[in-house]
């Protein structure tokens, strides 16, 4: 009879990424549990050490992939809406995703800057995916010349970001998430040329 096996399978790179994410929204991005991590995952931490150069990369990689799940799901939106007003409602979606994301409510509180120059700066890879996203939600065949193309982008992810990256404070209600993409809503619709009176966007916003 032989004996059994100890192996065990190393985890998942999703499982990972979730245990990493989990500890980052309990101490925040610079102050990650690497051990916490690795508990989590149901590894150890010398799995991570061999497998990413530091904790840094780690917590990016892992925060990166979380930011394409989270627009993936903004992209899977069920509504009535068409053409550029269904562009607007994505861009609110991921928005309140991105804002009442426990690791954007961590990053927040314990370093504000870090997310916004990850998303907004030019050289950053989730910048680069929250660019690549925002082009591909404008419907085919466009009005937009190539030239609108390579601008807007950056022009709605700089008007979305304050609204993505600032977490209400704790407990918000239901009328305070309301008020926030009611007004992110209105300025998406004046950036593309909306009309004023289109029912998808008030004409002022909530008190």
């Amino acid at each position: 009879m032989r004996p059994r096996s100890s192996y065990k399978a190393p985890p998942s790179l999703g499982l990972i990424y979730s245990a990493v994410l989990q500890s980052v929204a309990e101490h925040g991005p610079r102050k990650m549990n690497l051990a916490l991590a690795a508990r989590l995952a149901d590894t150890d931490r010398q799995l991570l050490y061999r497998n990413w150069p530091d904790r840094n990369a780690l917590v990016r990689e892992s925060v990166e992939s979380e930011l394409q799940r989270v627009l993936f799901i903004a992209s899977d939106l069920c509504s009535e809406q068409e053409g550029l007003c269904r562009v607007a409602e994505k861009i609110v979606r991921a928005a309140r995703m991105v804002r009442e994301h426990p690791v954007t409510r961590a990053t927040a509180r314990t370093d504000p800057d870090l997310l916004r120059g990850a998303l907004l700066g030019g050289d950053t890879q989730m910048h680069g995916w929250a660019r690549y996203w925002l082009v591909g939600l404008f419907p085919r065949p466009s009005a937009w010349t190539p030239q609108h193309l390579r601008l807007l982008p950056d022009i709605l992810l700089g008007v979305a970001a304050p609204f993505a990256l600032t977490p209400p404070e704790e407990p918000h209600t239901d009328s305070e998430r309301s008020q926030l993409d009611a007004r992110l809503r209105i300025t998406l619709h004046l950036c593309l040329g909306i009309a004023p009176d289109c029912p998808c966007a008030p004409t002022s916003p909530p008190p």
